[in-house]
């Protein structure tokens, strides 16, 4: 009798704790840098990314629509990265409104500079192509936004007509994204990182300069 009251009390014990029993604890996994970096998302709120841009001589609508499959560069390379925030998505149309901060350092000849450039611009993301089914594709347009730089490069004075240039000018960005699908967790991109005075309206600029660019974004939340 005793002998199977103890019995009972040790089956009663390991019954109560599984995990001294045959039932060990599962594993946690590691929990990600960023909660939901990587995971698929329908609806990002957040994207961190970053790009490589090469400077070219051409202008802007040479680039983007005259001339896009002939680019020419010059000595000048663009490292940058930024964060996209989604401010406003319109339900009845495939719009959304973003805002996008980022930090650049330029590299290559003393002639395109070695400067810092601090950029802040407003996006519009149109999200609808026919195609999207096979690979998810927006296009996302930034018309004005600010740029400063922290010193003045002689590639932006010598497309001024009047030889100078300013440390702030006009940002404007379009770029085209492309993702596997639409819940991808990141998306790659190529777009036209262009700096200028917008016809002289600040300070008097003519000129500018333009990073055709390529990089990569991930979703973080």
């Amino acid at each position: 009798m005793k002998k199977s009251g103890i019995g009972a009390a040790v089956a009663t014990l390991f019954s109560i704790h599984p995990g001294v029993g045959g039932e060990l604890p599962t594993a946690t996994a590691p929990a990600p840098l960023i909660p939901g970096m990587l995971e698929a998302n329908a609806a990002p709120t957040l994207r961190i990314g970053a790009y490589v841009g090469a400077l070219s001589d051409q202008s802007l609508i040479n680039i983007t629509v005259l001339r896009p499959w002939a680019p020419n560069f010059a000595s000048g390379i663009l490292v940058d990265v930024h964060a996209v925030y989604t401010a406003w998505r319109f339900q009845s149309i495939p719009l959304e409104l973003e805002i996008e901060g980022g930090v650049a350092k330029r590299f290559g000849s003393r002639e395109a500079g070695q400067q810092w450039e601090f950029d802040l611009i407003p996006m519009a993301r149109w999200t609808y192509f026919p195609w999207n089914d096979y690979i998810y594709t927006n296009f996302r347009l930034g018309l004005i936004g600010a740029s400063y730089v922290t010193g003045i490069s002689e590639f932006e004075r010598q497309f001024d007509s009047s030889g100078h240039s300013s440390r702030f000018l006009n940002l404007l960005v379009p770029e085209l994204t492309v993702s596997p699908y639409k819940e991808a967790p990141f998306e790659v991109f190529v777009r036209v990182h262009h700096r200028s005075g917008v016809y002289g309206l600040i300070n008097g600029v003519h000129g500018a300069s333009n990073y055709i660019s390529t990089g990569i974004r991930f979703t973080a939340f």
